[in-house]
């Protein structure tokens, strides 16, 4: 099926309500993905106007070939593609295997089902439309927050976490099970170190969620059963039967010292 060309509407230059932005700030590069015109004009204003720097994909190949050219921040993938023929849970597969970083998925879908298939797929974040701006920033906030933290974090004093035959380096932010590499998503690692840190110990969904994802999440155990999941894929001898992570039912998770 021959694509659809779009074009996004025209718009008048808005003025920057934050010209006092850090060239921190200035420095973030965001890519929206879609094909929904007037989604990706307002997200793009607000975002632009808090000093982001901002490219649009209008559809896979190119936000593909935009992703391989500037190494976005952070992605913004509506998945509701309306106007040309595209996978957005393809997308969202292709884009986290060339990149590790954040990626928040926007869909007028709020089932469990479709988030699940979101973060199975590669997403750290789902948003339901319609919703509001003060919200999606906070979203893009606190996923920011996580992604420059792992880019960026100090050096530990307990460099080595042994627990068994998992071995955490956390300043190389580097982990090995059974002496073989483990690579992580920096979610799943965020998820990992955290309970590491406090081995032994029931944690609350809530907690989890607050650590890992920002204060702005408490109520998603959705994203815990994905992410939990696929931690267990990948330092579990039998995932369906972990002695490494851990499930309290109705309570949490704690990483094990013992079997």
């Amino acid at each position: 099926m021959e694509k659809k060309a779009l074009k996004l509407p025209q718009e008048p230059p808005s003025e920057n309500p934050n010209k006092s932005a850090s060239l921190k700030s200035a420095t973030i590069k965001i890519l929206l993905i879609g094909d929904e015109p007037n989604i990706l004009r307002t997200l793009r204003r607000n975002l632009i106007g808090r000093g982001y720097d901002v490219s649009i994909a209008l559809d896979d190949m190119e936000s593909y070939d935009i992703a391989s050219k500037i190494t976005p921040d952070l992605f913004v993938l509506n998945l509701d593609f309306t106007l040309v023929n595209v996978d957005g849970l393809e997308i969202c597969a292709r884009l986290r295997k060339m990149s590790e970083s954040p990626m928040i998925v926007l869909s007028a879908m709020g089932s469990d089902n479709i988030k699940i298939q979101a973060l199975d797929h590669g997403a750290d974040d789902y948003l339901v439309m319609p919703f509001s701006m003060d919200e999606f920033l906070a979203r893009v906030r606190s996923s920011l927050r996580r992604w420059l933290d792992f880019k960026t974090s100090d050096v530990k004093s307990d460099r080595y976490i042994l627990i068994r035959d998992l071995l955490i380096d956390t300043n190389a932010r580097q982990v090995t099970i059974r002496k073989e590499p483990v690579r992580l998503t920096p979610t799943e690692y965020d998820l990992l170190i955290y309970l590491a840190r406090r081995l032994d110990k029931v944690i609350t969904h809530r907690e989890l969620l607050h650590a890992v994802w920002g204060n702005e999440y408490g109520d998603e155990r959705e994203y815990l059963r994905v992410f939990v999941s696929q931690l267990r894929h990948k330092i579990e001898q039998d995932p369906l039967k972990p002695v490494y992570l851990l499930t309290e039912p109705g309570i949490g998770y704690r990483l094990a010292s013992e079997n």
